[in-house]
């Protein structure tokens, strides 16, 4: 599967994700555990190890060493009730009776609600270790996926109406906010909420600048404008600003259609303020603007993995009316 078509398939594996979610009035549990909390079960030591290894590989685009997931590891023998409870679980089972390739699939609430439980099967740890690449991909992309369907569906339960109101009035569009985000500025085309929290401050910004086209270019040189006029620093000559050559970008198909999405990091000029931020950029071609939609946290005393992707998460639910 080529990269550029796992991003083509990124809404459409969320919606998949949240439709085979629980239905009314099932028995089973709740998961429980942490987001971006994963088991590794094994039945093969260097096979679970080596799992294990792939999914703690570096998140993108932070501004410190953060894991993609935070992994526990159990053998099978070991995997008790309590265990099958984890909101995220990866079996690894190598078996050359069973199976004579690498196989990679996956179910959703197998024994608890809001579960995705993984099966890496493989005859031996030597395929599983020339397969490591694309199943580090695939691994750490199904679940970055289910964690993030999982907060959209708690978006479009429970949000900020009058926030979103705000999205609306300035796009047309619809957005979910987090409930509390009760934080907001508006500015010309430019609406800025966040939870303004003394400790893992995170923010939403939702902007527009006339044009037709998606480019990375103009949109990051647009972006450090908005951002310069709308988020000064405390004191003259503060501004925020991209840092150059942190940018990623991509295209995905999303509920809007077809967006161009940049992960990076931004800073304050003439000050030490800094963090992640996340985008999506879409052409309002019958307007002729482009829909910027932002997520970015500052957070100088905690890790930011969770809180950009939680904040992430909204930018997923803009949508038509």
């Amino acid at each position: 599967m080529t990269r550029a078509f796992c991003a083509a398939c990124w809404w459409i594996a969320v919606c998949l994700l949240m439709a085979c979610g629980p239905s009314a009035g099932t028995l089973l549990p709740k998961s429980g555990g942490r987001p971006y909390e994963t088991l590794v079960v094994y039945n093969n030591v260097e096979a679970g190890h080596l799992v294990a290894h792939l999914l703690s590989a570096d998140a993108d685009v932070l501004p410190q060493a953060e894991p993609c997931f935070d992994v526990s590891l159990v053998d099978s023998v070991h995997f008790s009730e309590a265990l099958r409870l984890a909101r995220s679980i990866v079996i690894v089972t190598v078996d050359p009776t069973m199976f004579t390739k690498t196989r990679l699939r996956y179910e959703r609430n197998v024994w608890a609600t809001g579960q995705t439980v993984a099966y890496v099967n493989t005859p031996d740890v030597e395929q599983l270790r020339q397969k490591q690449t694309l199943l580090g991909h695939q691994l750490t992309t199904l679940l970055t996926r289910a964690e993030m369907a999982n907060r959209v569906s708690q978006l479009l339960a429970g949000h900020n109406p009058k926030a979103d109101s705000l999205v609306t009035r300035l796009t047309n569009l619809r957005m979910n906010i987090p409930t509390d985000m009760l934080s907001s500025k508006q500015g010309k085309r430019f609406v800025w909420l966040s939870n303004n929290a003394a400790t893992g401050m995170q923010n939403i910004c939702v902007y527009t600048y006339p044009g037709a086209t998606l480019d990375i270019t103009t949109l990051l040189a647009m972006r450090d404008s908005i951002m310069r006029i709308n988020l000064p620093g405390e004191r003259q000559g503060m501004y925020m600003q991209t840092v150059t050559g942190s940018v990623k970008s991509g295209m995905e198909k999303t509920r809007l259609g077809t967006v161009l999405t940049a992960r990076g990091l931004w800073e304050m000029h003439n000050d030490a303020m800094g963090g992640p931020f996340v985008l999506h950029a879409y052409a309002d071609t019958a307007r002729r603007q482009v829909i910027v939609a932002e997520a970015f946290v500052y957070a100088p005393e905690m890790k930011k993995r969770n809180l950009i992707r939680q904040a992430e998460a909204s930018l997923y639910t803009l949508r038509r009316r």
